[in-house]
């Protein structure tokens, strides 16, 4: 009895030496970065696309854009397996949607049309058409997600935990041409279990995420500031100390040239001599010394998203991030935005070239 005693107490021993053993040096921990981030990711470039040049559209048709054949299948299927009651959907508030009042998800704008009966004496009447929401204006998915990272590589990881589209109504202007109106989320899809079997949905898209407050172009996300700033000092120090790889970014935001963290520290530390007149007679020029360093107002991602066709559950894989900073004039009228550098975290797919050779 008493042997087996001792069996039993040096295996609870062992258990608790094995749980609380010091980790390897080659393992990390994931650090937080957000628990429950919301933004806006555009599926169809179109609007904005379509004002560039031939270059630049080669060059840039993944930013914001699921490619036009994969979109079209994705959105009708979900609209059909939401229709057919397949789906965990949710509306705006939360609540979940029963199946009595899913279709009328789907009814857009109601037209009114003004028809002459076929007998006599012909008089005319007004009907309603009620109309289906097209899968060709949804233009965009909310996102719903929880982001964490490894505090050795900087690689960000994103788990979807819920996501909304967009339906943006195509519209006439006042000189009758068509424009997108204003979008609006529709509900929201859940999925009680992970996962299973997953499809590629795209090996390519980019999209821009404002860490700080909004401005004309992207929308506040309640992002834990805390957190982004010590990932951005973190991200910046590797970079300096040759701690990761980053690449330098060009036209058409294909960055393959590495640049060590000397050359960057340069790029990102400037000393700029600029020429101001005295606001006071006899209002001479001077020179004035500006000294800028990075600050990181946006992060641009790189993804590859995967689905599951039976939920429509969505999981993505952060390739590579780029930060971007605002650059302002001396009026503080915002004229663009200052792109730092890509640093990646798995190969890089290009349309019919397969992965990109970095130099």
């Amino acid at each position: 009895m008493r042997k087996k005693v001792n069996f039993i107490t040096i295996g609870l021993l062992l258990v608790i030496l094995v749980g609380f053993a010091p980790k390897s040096k080659g393992q990390t921990t994931s650090q937080n970065l957000s628990r429950n981030v919301e933004y806006d990711v555009t599926i169809n470039n179109f609007a904005w696309i379509s004002n560039l040049g031939l270059e630049e559209l080669n060059h840039s048709w993944f930013r914001d854009n699921l490619e036009a054949s994969v979109r079209g299948a994705f959105v009708e299927l979900l609209f059909k397996n939401a229709k057919d009651g397949k789906l965990e959907l949710y509306d705006m508030n939360d609540k979940r949607i029963d199946a009595q009042h899913i279709r009328a998800l789907f009814l857009g704008p109601i037209d009114t049309v003004t028809m002459n009966r076929s007998r006599p004496p012909y008089d005319s009447y007004d009907t309603i058409i009620p109309k289906s929401i097209p899968s060709e204006e949804i233009t965009a998915l909310r996102f719903r997600e929880e982001w964490t990272y490894d505090p050795s590589t900087m690689a960000i990881s994103k788990k979807v935990l819920a996501y909304a589209p967009i339906w943006t109504p195509i519209i006439l202007d006042n000189n009758n041409h068509e424009i997108f109106g204003k979008g609006k989320a529709m509900f929201w899809v859940k999925w009680s279990k992970n996962p299973s079997k997953t499809k590629v949905l795209t090996k390519r898209i980019m999209s821009a995420v404002i860490l700080g407050s909004s401005d004309e172009l992207y929308k506040t996300i309640n992002v834990d500031k805390a957190a982004i700033e010590t990932y951005s000092k973190q991200l910046i120090e590797k970079v300096l100390n040759d701690k990761i790889k980053v690449y330098n970014c060009y036209s058409g935001d294909i960055a393959d040239e590495y640049v060590n963290g000397k050359e960057m520290y340069n790029q990102l530390y400037r000393i700029d001599t600029i020429e101001l007149t005295k606001p006071v007679a006899p209002y001479d020029r001077y020179d004035t010394i500006l000294f800028s360093k990075p600050h990181i107002d946006f992060i641009r991602f790189m993804e590859e998203w995967y689905f599951d066709e039976a939920t429509m559950a969505i999981e993505k894989k952060v390739v590579g991030v780029c930060p971007l900073q605002k650059l302002f004039d001396e009026n503080m009228v915002l004229k663009g935005y200052r792109v730092y550098f890509w640093t990646y975290f798995a190969d890089i797919w290009m349309p019919l070239e397969g992965k990109v050779k970095l130099k």
